[in-house]
């Protein structure tokens, strides 16, 4: 693409960057008041429980308070996120409604977060959602062994199974499965074909047929829900004997039991072959034996009613008895006939094993269903041991109904009867032990109801108190839903009965239980998950609660002193309150509180300098020492923010009532000189280097998490527009230097960064010698910055580079990098230098710092998201060649920077659409014109002239976007500088949409009509260099466009 217009660069913001000089006064450049904020003022403890069969009331968005800061803040708008509490993954269980009401969906622990659309804050509330009631439920079909018979979806019913001959149970798999209110009962079309016990579900199905059966449920909304189950029967023998097969093999053949002490039962037969009823049956006892055919059932069903001539009243095993068929011989069968006692089997929802302890919920009530092998038409009466403890509400026959009073344990009772003709046969007692406990369905951790910034709650082991380290305990608690009482979310109190605290890894924390709540013993650094478990969780269906958290071996800070002392003693820092450098020198009105010179005296006992690491031979021309920068605070370690500020507003905003000027005493006054132009000692133009920094990180392996990093305050930057409007002037930032500069390996992460005239910075590693030779494994730096956000800057968010350069001079002003066979690198200032990354010999010996963007959002800058900076290389810079006085000191600056790489990962949105008419560049060359230098007045750049003059070059017209007769830019990527410039833009793992390319070039506007911009075309070059900047960036074709994204 042919050479452009850099006005396209200044149109990017940044034009006049890469330009000499600039506009010749300070612009306003404001934007709409952010949002810095977001509270739900109506969310008390932070949890609030529902009970699902009870929720005719419903609860509306508008009870909640849901409020964006500050109130001037221009998007107020917000989005709510529904997630899992525990698992922190998409829910549907609530839903907000048109009405703004919420829809309850399902049971479970939902985490409602809502998110400023501007800036990202948020702020969370829990509903924890459960049900006393059956919400749904499937029909569950069991073998006599405990075996699940398949169900498939039938034609005339709701289900159908095809199954053999013999017992099976019938009931439910029910939702939610801690709903104890549960009531079933079944029934079949024809008890003749299928019987099925109404109040346990016990089927017998002794014959080939085909049958219906239903299960009946009152689900939470008082419905009688009822499922169809067809019960296709087939026999897998020629004679059947209630529901088993019979053999000629007197050794191996079918079983059948009958109960102690009774005279009169019945025998089911099932045989295609009987003729007349003649079903003949002998064996070991004396009886009689009457055959009666089952018509209703099939052709081949029977009845063979046995009236013993006496009964059995102890157990016998076994006894071989015979059915002949029609008197022939050979179809002659055997089965084996054994007098039993009864089997019991005691169940609930919770307890279908039914021979263990049952285990029933605190102030409750419980339906129970016992049952009997054989099954034998007994009576049961009810009773508990210790009604304080458990009572039973209700009975009748085989099913109870018990409330449980108060935790503890006690007997379950069930005296039994079997009575025939009045006569009592047999009696006993069936005894259970009954547990009650609390009902533990839906625990939840105090801490998840909270939002800790944009990452996890950090806890510390060590805190200050009385201005020594000592041990730090952190204690949380744990809630519980309990359904159906006024207070319905209730704290589980010591000593946590039946609950099983786990850690991930409990080297590194570990959970303790203790009077006042669960300690979290922090023993190392690392991210753990403390799991709650209920032990009856598997019986009620309920899910164990978790959280995950960052385990600092560190120290809590809450103010300035403990932050330095903390640093000074190398500890590992977790914030707990909001921290500002510093002290205030100012009162509300702006005016100092102390002298101007007790004021420049406390500002300096409050930063510290370190001499520039960028290029400074202009003041080594100059005959001056390497110059400093100020810094307000170094981390020396790492520091878990749980989303507090640290602020540098009473060290960098000295403006106070005068924002107009910048005082003598303030130490934030603006950046270094690259170069200036000087007349009669006073600079009239220059071009801007290192600025001081609020925050520095050089120490290798730092890890920033969490923490919000401010130059200034929001608040400081609030000006009235001349209607009457607040905005944020982002001219106010013009001196308030770096917010975070990292010149070392480090991980910033989850971190909101604001506030700076430019917001991040990071160009290199520290304590190199500029005159040293370049170790490139030595010094190359590995920045990674992982789910932040950036804004709020003059100039850029995001600014990279390297110190290092490859020194020109007067015949080769930007020297070239070569590969390893001694060949110039050709390919530079366009997309073709993407390739090197690729590369391992030019990354290896030439990238000196690499930056990973990754899940990041940049926005609100004066002119681009991101810089890539390299060395201008103008023949201006080689002024032995031109010895104008008002240039002195411009000797040998022209050089080709070392490259770097900025690896963009997965969603990086470059949120900075704005109007064309607050794109500056004034201060990237600060200019200062008397009335007799207005020679030089061509300096004062048109940006928005400019940017139309690119504009209307083949290729570029979509630059612009004009929507409602307003003109909008992008501000994205700038790779400027002028010089040849080989930094790399790394796409590869880059997930949000991909932006365009535009390659522009300052001498383009030679060919302008406009006296000035010709001017610009000529003279600019001469300086800057002639090389191409790079934009990258969204513009009027891109779906992330200005109409939905402006500012």
């Amino acid at each position: 693409m042919k050479k452009l217009v850099t006005a396209l660069i200044i149109v990017l913001p940044f034009v006049l960057l890469i330009s000499l000089f600039a506009l010749t006064s300070v612009a306003s450049v404001s934007a709409d008041i952010p949002a810095n904020g977001l509270v739900i003022n109506n969310k008390g403890a932070g949890v609030f429980s529902f009970d699902l069969a009870n929720y005719q009331n419903r609860m509306y968005e508008k009870d909640l308070g849901v409020e964006v800061l500050p109130y001037m803040a221009k998007n107020k708008t917000y989005s709510l996120s529904v997630t899992d509490a525990n698992t922190g993954e998409k829910s549907d269980i609530v839903t907000l409604e048109k009405d703004g009401s919420f829809a309850l969906h399902d049971v479970g622990v939902a985490k409602l977060t809502y998110t400023s659309n501007d800036g990202g804050y948020s702020d969370s509330v829990v509903f924890n959602v459960g049900s006393s009631g059956v919400l749904s439920y499937v029909p569950s079909l069991k073998d006599a062994v405990g075996n699940t018979v398949t169900l498939s979806v039938g034609d005339d019913t709701d289900f159908e199974a095809n199954i053999e001959v013999g017992s099976y149970v019938l009931s439910g798999n029910y939702y939610p499965s801690t709903a104890t209110n549960i009531h079933a009962s079944y029934k079949s079309e024809n008890d003749d074909k299928i019987q099925i016990d109404e109040v346990s579900g016990k089927i017998n199905a002794y014959f080939e047929t085909n049958g219906v059966v239903s299960i009946f449920v009152k689900d939470a909304f008082g419905n009688d829900v009822e499922k169809k189950i067809r019960l296709i029967v087939s026999r897998s023998g020629d004679l059947m004997i209630n529901g088993q097969r019979t053999s000629s093999n007197r050794n191996d053949t079918a079983s059948v039991t009958a109960p102690l002490g009774t005279t009169n039962f019945t025998l089911f037969v099932d045989c295609k072959d009987v003729k007349n009823n003649d079903i003949r049956i002998s064996g070991a006892k004396s009886a009689d034996y009457r055959v009666r055919k089952l018509y209703d059932v099939s052709d081949s069903a029977y009845a063979v009613d046995v009236t013993l001539n006496e009964p059995v009243n102890s157990p016998m095993e076994g006894l071989l008895y015979s059915v002949r068929i029609n008197g022939n011989p050979s179809s002659t069968r055997y089965f084996k006939l054994s007098f039993a006692d009864y089997a019991f089997s005691v169940n609930s929802l919770a307890n279908a094993d039914g021979n263990d302890d049952l285990v029933v919920l605190d102030e409750t009530t419980t339906r129970f269903v016992v049952s009997s092998n054989p099954d034998d038409g007994l009576t049961y009466t009810w009773r508990t041991d210790d009604p304080s403890v458990a009572e039973i509400s209700e009975q009748s026959g085989k099913y109870c109904h018990i409330t449980a009073i108060a935790q503890g344990k006690t007997q379950l009772r069930i005296d039994w009867q079997k009575i025939e003709n009045g006569t009592l046969i047999s009696n006993g007692t069936i005894t259970r032990n009954l547990i009650v406990t609390k009902s533990y369905a839906s625990l939840i951790f105090n801490e998840a109801a909270s939002s800790h910034g944009l990452g996890k709650l950090a806890i510390a082991n060590r805190k200050f108190e009385n201005g020594t380290v000592t041990d730090a305990e952190y204690v949380t608690k744990l809630f519980n839903n309990v359904i159906g009482k006024d207070q319905s979310q209730e704290e589980i109190e010591y000593p946590f009965d039946d609950i099983v605290f786990k850690s991930s890894n409990d080297s590194v924390l570990s959970p303790e239980k203790t009077a006042d709540g669960v300690k979290f013993i922090v023993k190392d650094t690392g991210e753990v998950t403390i799991t709650a478990e209920w032990i009856y969780g598997d019986r009620f269906g309920a899910k164990a609660t978790s959280i995950t958290v960052n385990a600092v071996n560190g120290v809590y800070v809450n103010t300035y002193d403990e932050l330095k002392i903390a640093t000074e003693m190398k500890k590992q820092i977790v914030l707990q309150n909001d921290i500002y450098l510093g002290e205030k020198l100012t009162d509300e009105q702006g005016n100092l509180l102390y002298s101007e010179s007790e004021t420049t005296q406390k500002l300096l006992s409050f930063v510290k300098t370190i001499k520039t690491t960028g290029d400074y031979k202009y003041y080594s021309n100059l005959g001056e020492e390497q110059p400093n920068v100020y810094v307000c605070f170094e981390f020396e370690n790492d520091v878990y923010g749980n989303g507090h500020f640290v602020s540098a507003e009473y060290i960098t905003n000295m403006r106070g009532a005068l924002t107009d000027t910048v005082p003598s005493y303030a130490l934030f006054k603006g950046p270094l000189n690259f170069v200036a132009a000087n007349m009669s000692g006073i600079d009239i133009a220059s071009v801007k280097a290192q600025d001081n920094i609020s925050f520095l990180v050089r120490k290798n392996g730092i890890v920033l998490d969490n923490v919000t990093l401010a130059g200034c305050d929001d608040s400081s930057l609030y000006v009235k527009d001349k209607l009457g409007n607040s905005k944020l002037e982002l001219a106010l930032l013009n001196e308030k230097g770096t917010t975070l500069e990292v010149m070392c390996d480090a991980t910033v992460r989850y971190c909101r960064i604001k506030n700076g005239r430019t917001v991040v910075r990071v160009f290199g590693k520290s304590s190199i010698s500029a005159s040293s030779v370049v170790n490139p494994q030595r010094e190359r730096i590995n920045a990674t910055f992982d789910g932040c956000r950036m804004h709020t800057a003059r100039e850029f968010v995001l600014k990279i580079g390297t110190n290092r350069i490859l020194r020109g001079n007067a015949d080769d002003l930007a020297p070239s990098f070569v590969d390893s066979n001694g060949n110039a690198y050709t390919d530079h200032n366009s997309v073709s230098c993407d390739k090197y990354a690729n590369d391992k010999y030019f990354t290896n010996n030439y990238v000196l710092t690499d930056v990973t963007l990754k899940d990041s959002i940049l926005s609100t800058s004066g002119l681009f998201s991101v810089g890539v900076e390299s060395h201008f290389s103008g023949s201006l810079l080689d002024m032995p060649t031109l010895g104008f006085n008002y240039l002195k000191g411009w000797d040998g600056l022209a050089a080709t920077s070392y490259p770097a790489c900025l690896r963009l990962v997965g969603n990086v949105i470059l949120d900075d659409w704005k109007e064309l008419t607050q794109v500056d560049s004034s201060t990237l060359i600060e200019v200062n014109l008397k009335s007799d230098q207005q020679s030089f007045g061509w300096l004062q750049l048109n940006i928005p002239q400019m940017l139309k003059e690119v504009c209307k070059q083949p290729g570029y017209g979509n630059i612009i976007s004009t929507i409602d007769g307003k003109d909008y830019v992008h501000g994205g990527i700038a790779l400027y500088g002028g010089g040849k410039n080989y930094s790399i833009i790394d796409t590869s793992k880059y997930t949000f949409e991909s932006m365009s390319q535009y390659l522009v070039n300052i001498g383009v506007l030679e060919n302008s009509t406009d006296e000035t911009l010709r001017m610009q075309g000529q003279m600019l070059p001469m300086a800057a260099g002639g090389e191409n900047f790079r934009f990258v960036m969204f513009d009027a074709t891109s779906k992330f466009n200005a109409t939905n994204n402006k500012r």
